[in-house]
């Protein structure tokens, strides 16, 4: 090699030392969490960044995987005391978190969502209430979960969202109506409270309401199938859910209970039926 082959060479390499490339941005790392009749199964530990949250439901019953995130130096133990004199309420203290996770699925049905979680202490939790109208939590369906550091070099990228859903003091706001196919949808909580969001597939003839009746009477019989959603964010937070919508009708419920008259959201108005129009592609909402 010539000298001054050998001195470009070197100056490449300088330069690429000098200004070195962007490191590409990773897709979102999936965590599978199965969900059963009481318990999960999941990791103890996760590196921090943007991840996505597989649950499984595995059980007979509805879960959804809850994140709670634990500040002010709070221990799991501190979590499990807090969390009986809460009971049904929710009342959780101000350095209980709620930060998101794939919300409700029917028996034998998988959720998906994906949020950016940095180091520290949270609890995967389930707050359905089985049949008997005991919360799932009571019946030991907590587990803790601890986020590790960011590994050296690793860089997220959140999914690439078609469409915004709005959670607010009591409504649900859709950047644009839901049409057949897969989408990734940003959602996000500008309201003082936390929300959440349930997404059933109703039955042919059913209502919004009436598939309400089911969920709060211990879903027994036929009903509707829940697919998963958001489970609760808090204010300013945001988080993904990546779902199928087959042309059908389906309806958004939060079951979060209001901070000033301990109600469910859903007794405030918040729940919407929605049509995801057959294969003209369109999509209304009510």
């Amino acid at each position: 090699m010539s000298i001054t082959r050998v001195t470009a060479v070197l100056a490449l390499v300088a330069a690429s030392l000098a200004h070195p490339r962007a490191v590409a941005a990773q897709a979102p790392r999936v965590v599978t969490v199965k969900a059963y009749d009481y318990r999960f199964e999941a990791p103890a530990r996760v590196p921090a960044g943007t991840i996505t949250f597989r649950m499984e439901n595995d059980g007979k019953e509805l879960h959804h995987l809850w994140i709670v995130k634990l500040t002010g130096k709070k221990t799991p133990d501190d979590f499990t005391k807090a969390m009986k004199s809460w009971g049904s309420a929710l009342k959780m203290p101000d350095w209980a978190i709620d930060v998101g996770g794939p919300n409700s699925a029917s028996p034998g049905m998988t959720a998906e969502g994906t949020m950016t979680l940095d180091p520290g202490t949270y609890m995967l939790v389930c707050w359905v209430p089985s049949p008997d109208g005991m919360l799932h939590v009571m019946k030991g369906m907590v587990k803790p979960l601890t986020i590790t550091a960011r590994p050296a070099g690793q860089v997220d990228a959140e999914p690439a969202s078609d469409i915004t859903m709005t959670l607010d003091d009591y409504t649900f706001e859709l950047s644009k109506p839901i049409t057949p196919g897969r989408h990734v949808i940003r959602v996000e909580n500008r309201a003082p409270q936390t929300h959440e969001v349930v997404i059933a597939r109703l039955n042919p003839g059913q209502t919004a309401a009436q598939a309400l009746v089911w969920i709060n009477a211990g879903q027994a019989g036929p009903g509707p199938t829940v697919l998963g959603g958001a489970s609760g964010i808090a204010k300013g937070r945001h988080m993904f859910i990546t779902m199928d919508f087959p042309a059908g009708h389906y309806a958004l419920f939060c079951f979060i209970p209001d901070v000033k008259t301990g109600k469910p959201h859903t007794n405030h108005g918040m729940l919407k039926e929605l049509t995801v129009g057959p294969e003209t592609g369109k999509g209304d909402l009510f």
